[in-house]
């Protein structure tokens, strides 16, 4: 039976090994698929989990490039039952001059779930800016919070296969976002940011996911100036982080994490 969220249901399962056989029961992840309709076009099929919807979707709408802030929208009606959002942008002809612009030159995202077509302009970081170090915070602080990040998803400890991020400042965690896949986790953050007005100028991001390069533009379009990963990033996310004076860390473990790049915002 499916929990009252929808996000997980129990299955009986055979555990096996080379000498014995026994059934238990496992939560297992439901796949929720979300449309996305942006001024009656269909914009995009997300494979995600049933939580934090509204977050999603504004936040996809703003990594993707679609706005640049939230007074753009006038409108997000959320079907959840039939698996729809619809979106109402305060200029009809933005979305569909994107989308003429941009037939024909989608590039595939390395998105969990099912893979998905973004706009090119994703792709290029041609109208991004460095950021400025003046943002510093303790080493000690940071491995704290990736501490604290391990074990507050209660979701995680019951399924082991959902994706979690969150956002710390120097009082603590601000937030926690989870979704099946990593890509759609840091969207629903960064939605939460925009709805709350959060000032991400001196924030830490932390994912349970790898970082790879459309996922460290995302950072950067957000000015967050420290990201760590549970994973490791790519060689081009960590070119992308160094050109952009993000603090990239990755490989995080118990009193021992890999810094990448710009590593003079952690303070020792």
């Amino acid at each position: 039976m499916s929990d009252t969220n929808h996000v997980s249901k129990n299955y009986k399962i055979l555990v096996c090994s080379t000498d014995s056989q026994s059934e238990e029961h496992q939560d297992i992840l439901i796949e929720y698929k979300l449309s996305i309709f942006v001024n009656g076009i269909r914009y995009v099929n997300l494979i995600c989990t049933h939580k934090n919807l509204y977050e999603l979707v504004l936040g996809n709408l703003y990594t993707e490039g679609i706005i640049g802030e939230i007074s753009e929208i006038e409108s997000i009606e959320i079907l959840e039952d039939e698996g729809k959002a619809f979106v109402t942008l305060t200029n009809n002809d933005m979305f569909k001059d994107m989308i003429e612009a941009t037939e024909g030159i989608r590039t595939v995202t390395t998105a969990c779930g099912k893979q998905h077509s973004i706009a090119y302009y994703l792709m290029n970081d041609s109208d991004l800016t460095p950021l400025e170090h003046s943002y510093r915070i303790p080493f000690e602080t940071v491995l704290s919070y990736m501490n604290e990040f391990q074990k507050s998803s209660e979701i995680y400890k019951s399924t082991r296969g959902i994706h979690s991020c969150a956002l710390y400042n120097e009082t603590g965690l601000l937030y926690l976002m989870e979704d099946i896949g990593r890509h759609n986790a840091v969207d629903k953050v960064l939605g939460y940011a925009m709805g709350h007005r959060v000032d991400l100028s001196k924030t830490v991001l932390i994912t349970s996911g790898r970082v790879p390069s459309d996922m460290i533009l995302k950072i950067i379009k957000a000015k967050i100036p420290i990201l760590v990963a549970r994973s490791v990033p790519t060689d081009v996310a960590i070119e992308m982080a160094d050109k952009y004076n993000i603090t990239l860390a990755g490989f995080a473990r118990g009193a021992k994490l890999n810094l990448y790049s710009n590593e003079q915002r952690l303070l020792y």
